[in-house]
């Protein structure tokens, strides 16, 4: 296995529009695309870094320039077992750990759906996300995809999130409702922030405080499912979280892989503690990897694609809340 060929590189996807949440706004879907092969098979994965875990493109790149390193040394093999093994989760072990999922799956002529012995659906419901800039905004792009049976929106720990709030659920009184707040919101807030989650039938609220701050969680009783997200990165982080969160956001860049994304929801399950699906801003590719852990998560959110200007030539396609299971030539 080591003859097989490794290449990466930056790539830049333009966004239709500024995309903002509590942690500033993105232009761009910045991210790195990598490719293995051994001539006759390739397999592709993507990642995309995240600042607020200090994460650059150059700093991922490097990481995959001393990954590459290491089995062209001869030092080790280059299966998933190894990166796991060898390197701590981050962007880019994830693309490494994708792109040779997928190089697998081709080489025994298998899909990721018949090598897991799971049904493939027909298709998997997304929620779309309403960002944190304004409300003209917000009110735009739920009528665009009005037909999607979830929105999630986001917060930054101001006062117009409830503003914000208040007017999307005037116009849409039985839509399902989601918050993500990204840490923005103060322990001094919290209270307040979780009687509107109630008094406007929100189903979740995401990551509401920094990680620091998730024991005052294990003190409020509420209906409103907590989700954790930034206070989950990795399998072990699944035993943290289970006594503040009754819900984990699962994402590949943040696992470090498919291969940790699998064990942290199949121990997130086995604790009682719902998943959701979640992605950063990526391409199709990254969707594609994904859609394994949508198909057991009871919610999903990975509509980044459809904020691209242009996605991948070969793509994931949006159609009445739902995005059909991608193509093997795509992914997997």
């Amino acid at each position: 296995m080591n003859k097989l060929k490794i290449s990466f590189g930056p790539e830049s996807f333009s966004l239709k529009d500024n995309f903002t949440i509590s942690r500033g706004a993105k232009k761009s879907a910045d991210l790195i695309t990598l490719r293995i092969s051994d001539q006759t098979y390739s397999g592709f994965g993507e990642c995309t870094p995240n600042i607020r875990y200090g994460q650059t493109i150059d700093g991922e790149l490097n990481k995959l320039e001393f990954m590459t390193q290491a089995f062209e040394d001869g030092n080790c093999d280059i299966n998933r077992e190894t990166i796991n093994k060898l390197f701590e989760p981050s962007p880019a072990r994830s693309a490494f750990d994708i792109a040779l999922w997928d190089f697998e799956l081709k080489k025994i002529k298998k899909s990721i759906w018949s090598f897991h012995n799971t049904k493939k659906p027909d298709a998997l419901p997304t929620m779309i996300t309403l960002d944190a800039s304004n409300i003209e905004k917000n009110l735009s792009t739920a009528r665009q995809f009005s037909d999607s049976t979830i929105f999630k929106i986001k917060f930054k720990g101001d006062k117009t999130d409830i503003d914000r709030l208040l007017k999307i659920r005037e116009c849409y009184p039985k839509k399902r409702l989601l918050i993500d707040a990204n840490e923005s919101i103060s322990p001094s807030k919290i209270g307040k922030y979780i009687e509107s989650c109630e008094r406007f039938n929100i189903e979740v609220l995401e990551q509401p405080m920094k990680t620091k701050y998730d024991e005052l969680l294990g003190t409020i009783k509420t209906k409103t499912i907590l989700c954790a997200d930034e206070s989950c990165s990795s399998l072990e982080d699944i035993k943290k979280i289970e006594k503040y969160y009754d819900a984990v956001n699962i994402k590949l860049d943040k696992a470090g892989g498919l291969t940790e994304a699998l064990l942290m929801q199949e121990a997130a399950i086995n604790k009682g503690i719902k998943t959701m699906s979640g992605c950063m801003l990526c391409t199709s590719l990254g969707i594609a990897a994904s859609q394994i852990i949508a198909s057991k998560a009871e919610y999903i959110d990975h509509d980044a694609p459809l904020f691209l200007e242009q996605d991948r030539t070969i793509k994931i396609n949006y159609s009445r809340g739902n995005l059909n299971i991608a193509d093997s030539i795509l992914w997997g």
